[in-house]
């Protein structure tokens, strides 16, 4: 579980989920959707399973490209130059490289390992039982509103776990622990020897799929998605920290299932379901803890 948890996550999500837009299909009335290829109201939650969806997706993302807006290209040039800079900017070695040497003498002694055997299968665990555990009580209390956002996360992590897969194979780049310790690109076929090190980072691409459905389709305060981002990026950055992958493997993976998950949000939701009523709030509670007290996240439909 700890080397293929978000390849589970994705499996699991995608296979409990498949099954739920057909339970409310029939109550679906789409509005006219935008046009391109692979988009439109046939291709929407509640006219096709998450697995159909997430196979149409593949393909539409990219084949998309020509309708992006000036905003859509400075993110990806954003982005794609610090990618770039980490990784090939002219300096032997790279930035990369330079960074993880210095947290391995500066950082690493001072700090414990957070991505350890213990942690990751309980994040993986935790992450698809709350998922398909709100799923189920969508599906069971008449709440297809709900139902239609699990069934988003679900869309977007497997294309985002599809993306990187196949780019990490294609790639082939070492990790920070592996072969000569300076991340050659090695080509197709030699991220076997290494997997899952290699670019872009798996992890970083799952949370943020996750994330960014999630803020996107449900909404919440604005506080709670800056606490959002703060956790999911420290755990993010706790993974370069503990030497599993590169800065720009990190960035790259985040981005990525950030992209993907607006995307899915955007051109897979059905409005009709969507606009029930049922608002995601969140509060703070007091939580009794052995030997003392601390507060809990609580959130509420």
């Amino acid at each position: 579980m700890s080397l293929h948890g978000p390849r589970v996550i994705a499996l699991a999500i995608a296979a409990a989920l498949a099954t739920a837009p057909a339970a409310f299909a029939d109550e679906v009335v789409t509005p006219p959707g935008d046009q391109g290829p692979f988009l439109g109201p046939q291709y929407e939650y509640g006219q096709m399973n998450v697995v159909k969806r997430a196979l149409y997706d593949v393909v539409a993302i990219p084949a998309n490209v020509g309708s992006w807006d000036a905003a859509d290209w400075a993110q990806l040039g954003a982005f794609g130059g610090a990618i770039a800079g980490l990784w090939y900017w002219p300096a032997n070695p790279s930035p990369d490289v330079r960074f993880e040497r210095w947290t391995t003498v500066h950082v690493s002694p001072h700090i414990p390992t957070i991505w350890n055997e213990v942690m990751q299968p309980l994040l993986w665990t935790s992450i698809a039982g709350g998922t398909l555990g709100t799923w189920y009580w969508a599906a069971t209390h008449d709440r297809p509103d709900i139902a239609q956002g699990m069934s988003l996360m679900g869309e977007a992590l497997a294309v985002t776990q599809a993306y990187h897969v196949t780019l990490k194979f294609f790639i082939g780049r070492e990790g920070p622990q592996d072969g000569s310790l300076e991340g050659r690109v090695l080509g197709p076929g030699k991220a076997l020897k290494y997997y899952p090190a290699g670019t872009p980072s798996g992890h970083a691409g799952t949370l943020y799929s996750l994330l960014s459905v999630g803020f996107a389709y449900f909404e919440p305060p604005t506080w709670v998605q800056v606490v959002g981002h703060a956790t999911v990026g420290g755990l993010v950055f706790a993974h370069v920290l503990d030497h599993r992958h590169y800065l720009s493997e990190s960035l790259w993976g985040s981005a990525m299932g950030w992209y993907v998950g607006q995307w899915v949000v955007k051109h897979r939701t059905t409005r009709s379901i969507r606009e029930r009523p049922g608002t995601l709030t969140a509060d703070l509670v007091p939580l009794p803890i052995a030997g003392g007290a601390g507060l809990g996240l609580v959130g509420r439909f």
